[in-house]
């Protein structure tokens, strides 16, 4: 039994089918995630190796080069990148695309523990070795800034245990690196006088103050029937406490610390620093977890920020002066918008040329089927709505209704000719066609079929491309062999009880006219065939021509509305140097970008080196900044335009080696 004589046979089980397949695809639609674009993960992974102390020509030869010489063994390795800097070595392996990542990495773990012996042999000191897999899950999907007045000196705890922790238990949250503020430290300088009047050196103190700053376990008392656990408490809790710790004797007489040093509770030497629309701040970068929807990670940052805010001091300013959601959900719905009118046009198409509802109707009914079937694959696949899954239903919506309207203009012409009812129409006048259809399908098809097999970058973003529209169209010929004769045998009526309209009967004539012009214009191109086949060949080459002045580039410009630059020193140059630098770019947003939101800026290097495996420049010489401006409809300027006046007055402040705008 053919499709059509089974779905005319049996209506209500196709009726059935495609309810459910509405309700499927309703609920897969509900579910999906909205991001930018598919998730890449690059064949790549990291080895960070964390050397406290050591210059970067130390890093170099004494962690950097063991880790260079196992690793390149590994196997499908393309490339080796390293990057040996003070304190860090990072060393980054490079693979060919289609490697399994996961055996990679067993790979990469079984070579740094050959290389492990030589580190330990000429850097003690170096920590364990940190793993790091990348992909486009781990680039930052929002930066948060945290200026206060009155809690500035507390602000780092308080952004640190109120703000970031609570963030990071977030369903989606990823790592939270944090910029900026003064962490609590207790300082103790010594009197070098004091300490050779006493006999006492440094090292003596040092080893003291380390074997009193302990928690101890103290056995445990059985009592009863309980076992209490005991443990002696010796961590130092203030500065107090640190000073009243016994260092020798004079005399018979007990030294303590305060009388050799000055014992201060006050804060670490700053490594970092940050900024936001001219203040002090606290800066925080948060990731995302991979597989986590960025919309919705985004929107529950905003929403803890929100709820946070009522537990925090008054005088706390919070603002995002970059949030990915952002830009992604207006990209995502004005391609959804774009899509929707789209679908609007054929629709309006359709009914402008059948000229009959129920008609137009049954072709109309053909295109959220389809695209419902496209859904439920991309549910079951864990694709997110991006840009290129709506694009690919773009560019699919227009295909969709060709074959029910092939379909039901066959059925029509059966019923008009008288020769059968409408039910031995549909069943006649769609097997009919449904082999022509099914080949007019495949070699649509087959066109965007090579694009699933694309390898590397590519085929990571076009895959998506070529099954979406391989699967929209596949089930918009499911739905012309299936719902299409189903309808038309309920809905189409027999010649003698069709009523035709005025409407109807002036619009054939110029339908009739259209066709005259239409013959006219064809008979003239068969008489003067060599003519018109050598213009379209000139048309043809002289395309070609075009391409020479066109440039090429992976993704086109976008305005998203936010800035970003970096500022590279000397590699010699001291924290202070790059902060003269973070002033002066602070100072370039307040005089020369009137259309700043919110900006930001920050210097220094994060914690474990975690910034330059996800691509940024670290150091006490790099200054980083961003800006997000306002609304594209509320400036005269695009970002494009913004950043090409600031990265010309960037080149003149003295002092910069490297810098991007």
């Amino acid at each position: 039994m053919k499709l059509p004589e089974f779905a005319v046979k049996r209506p209500n089980t196709v009726l059935m089918i495609f309810l459910g397949l509405f309700l499927f695809g309703t609920i897969s639609l509900s579910k999906l995630g909205i991001d930018m674009l598919p998730e890449i993960e690059p064949p790549a992974i990291s080895i960070i190796v964390p050397y406290p102390g050591a210059s970067a020509s130390d890093v170099e030869s004494d962690v950097t080069k063991y880790l260079e010489d196992q690793l390149s063994a590994v196997n499908n390795l393309d490339k080796l990148n390293s990057i040996s800097k003070d304190n860090l070595s990072v060393v980054t392996c490079q693979f060919e695309w289609g490697t399994n990542l996961d055996v990679a990495s067993n790979d990469v773990r079984d070579k740094i523990d050959l290389a492990k012996a030589d580190i330990e042999e000429h850097a003690p000191d170096a920590k364990e070795p940190i793993l790091f897999k990348f992909s486009s899950a781990s680039a930052p999907i929002m930066v948060v800034s945290v200026t206060a007045t009155e809690s500035w000196k507390n602000l780092y705890r308080i952004v640190d245990k109120q703000i970031a922790d609570p963030l990071k238990r977030i369903k989606g949250v990823g790592a939270i690196m944090i910029y900026g503020g003064l962490r609590r430290q207790i300082n103790v300088e010594f009197d070098r006088e004091r300490l050779a009047a006493f006999h006492l050196s440094p090292d003596v103190i040092i080893r003291t103050l380390a074997g009193e700053n302990l928690d101890m376990p103290a056995g445990n008392i059985k009592m009863g029937r309980t076992n209490y656990i005991l443990r002696l408490r010796g961590r130092f809790v203030s500065s107090k406490e640190v000073g009243s710790i016994i260092v020798g004797q004079n005399r018979g007489r007990p030294i303590y610390l305060r009388d050799v040093a000055y014992v201060e509770d006050g804060f670490e030497e700053q490594k970092m620093k940050g900024w936001a629309n001219g203040k002090d701040a606290v800066i925080l970068i948060i990731q995302k977890q991979s597989g986590a929807n960025t919309v919705a990670v985004c929107n529950a940052i905003r929403q803890r920020l929100y709820d946070l805010k009522k537990e925090l001091p008054h005088d706390l300013e919070i603002t995002s002066p970059m949030d990915s959601s952002e830009f992604i959900l207006n990209s995502v719905y004005n391609l959804a918008r774009t899509l929707l009118i789209s679908g609007i046009l054929v629709v309006l198409v359709t009914i402008l040329f059948l000229r009959r509802i129920r008609a137009s109707l049954i072709v109309i009914l053909t295109i959220p089927f389809s695209l419902i079937i496209a859904f439920i694959f991309l549910y079951i696949k864990g694709y997110t709505i991006n840009l290129i899954s709506l694009m690919s239903i773009s560019i699919a919506i227009g295909m969709v209704v060709d074959n029910a309207i092939v379909v039901l203009e066959n059925i029509t012409r059966h019923v008009e000719e008288g020769e059968e009812r409408p039910t031995e129409a549909s069943v006649f006048g769609a097997s009919e066609v449904g082999l022509a259809i099914s080949a007019s399908t495949l070699t649509t098809v087959v066109v965007f079929a090579p694009l699933i097999f694309v390898t590397g970058l590519a085929g990571i973003i076009f895959n998506q491309l070529g099954t979406i529209v391989a699967i929209t169209l596949g089930g918009s010929l499911f739905t012309a062999l299936t719902l299409t004769p189903m309808l038309t045998s309920k809905w189409l009526k027999p010649v003698e009880e069709q009523k035709i309209g005025p409407l109807y009967r002036k619009s054939e004539r110029a339908f009739k006219a259209i066709e005259v012009f239409y013959e006219r214009l064809l008979a003239g191109a068969l008489m003067h065939r060599k003519k018109i086949l050598l213009v379209l060949i000139i048309v043809f080459a002289g395309s070609f021509l075009l391409l020479r002045f066109m440039g090429t580039d992976l993704f086109p410009d976008v305005d998203t509305g936010e800035l970003d630059i970096r500022a590279s020193l000397n590699e010699s140059a001291r924290l202070e140097e790059s902060e003269k630098v973070a002033m002066k770019l602070q100072e370039l947003y307040k005089d020369i970008v009137p259309e700043k939101r919110d900006y930001y800026t920050f210097i220094g290097e994060s914690e474990m080196g975690i910034g330059v495996v996800l691509g940024m420049e670290e150091g006490p010489n790099i200054a980083e900044s961003g800006a997000k401006l306002i609304d594209k409809e509320k400036r005269k300027r695009s970002a494009k335009e913004v950043a090409a006046v600031l990265r010309e007055e960037v080149r003149k402040i003295p002092g910069i080696e490297r810098m991007t705008v």
